[in-house]
């Protein structure tokens, strides 16, 4: 994971990427930049903690919907799909 803090210009990355470790950390703190790498252990931590916080799957439950939809009888309101979705977008965005 790379995260970059402050003023960005095009190509800082790869050219921090080229120059080497010493150089990167001089020609950010000197630009104001910041670059932070996390490591393979961390990130598979964070996916490990997320996949832990999913909601279970309840199999049955789309089994039952997708025997609906193929026989035509699965009904839906069009309002309710939009205002889930509404719902659900500002859920997601912290404002």
């Amino acid at each position: 994971m790379v995260r970059i803090s402050g003023p960005g210009r095009p190509g800082s990355i790869s050219s921090a990427k080229k120059a080497g470790k010493k150089s990167a950390a001089r020609a950010g703190s000197a630009g104001g930049e910041t670059v932070q790498v996390a490591d393979a252990a961390s990130l598979r931590e964070k996916a490990q903690v997320m996949l832990a916080n999913l909601p279970e799957v309840r199999l049955d439950r789309i089994e039952e919907i997708r025997g609906s939809i193929e026989r035509g009888e699965y009904e839906v309101s069009g309002k309710e799909v939009a205002s889930r979705i509404v719902v659900n977008a500002l859920a997601e965005r912290p404002w």
